[in-house]
């Protein structure tokens, strides 16, 4: 009983120490991929959430960005969601992992999904 409380109450500590930034139903303004394979998509409203990557330069605005990586197969699964979101009109809700890996002033992507466009 004790090692499942522990358990309960350390997974329930980590998942928010990692939280990042949120995109919740938004669209896709561009997507841009550089020769290195690192990518990041811009959304149309900036970053929300409990704890928004400290490393996102927003005098840049680039706290309406999430940065990817293509030359892992997460990240090319991330630019295939991006561009169909973009091209079809869908909203994405994200989370970013709370740290910038691709890009120093850009907060990394940790998941996400579509949702189907209202028309």
């Amino acid at each position: 009983m004790k090692r499942n409380f522990l358990f309960v109450c350390l997974s329930l500590v980590c998942g928010v120490s990692y939280a990042g930034g949120q995109i919740n139903e938004f669209t896709i303004e561009n997507v841009r991929v550089d020769k290195s394979g690192l990518g990041f998509i811009k959304f149309s409203q900036q970053l929300t959430g409990p704890t928004v990557a400290s490393c996102i330069d927003i005098a840049d605005n680039f706290n309406y960005h999430l940065s990817f990586d293509t030359n892992a197969a997460g990240g090319q699964s991330v630019l295939s969601l991006a561009l169909t979101a973009q091209a079809t009109g869908m909203k994405i809700t994200a989370r970013g992992t709370g740290t910038c890996n691709e890009y120093v002033a850009i907060e990394s992507w940790d998941y996400g999904y579509t949702l189907p466009p209202q028309f």
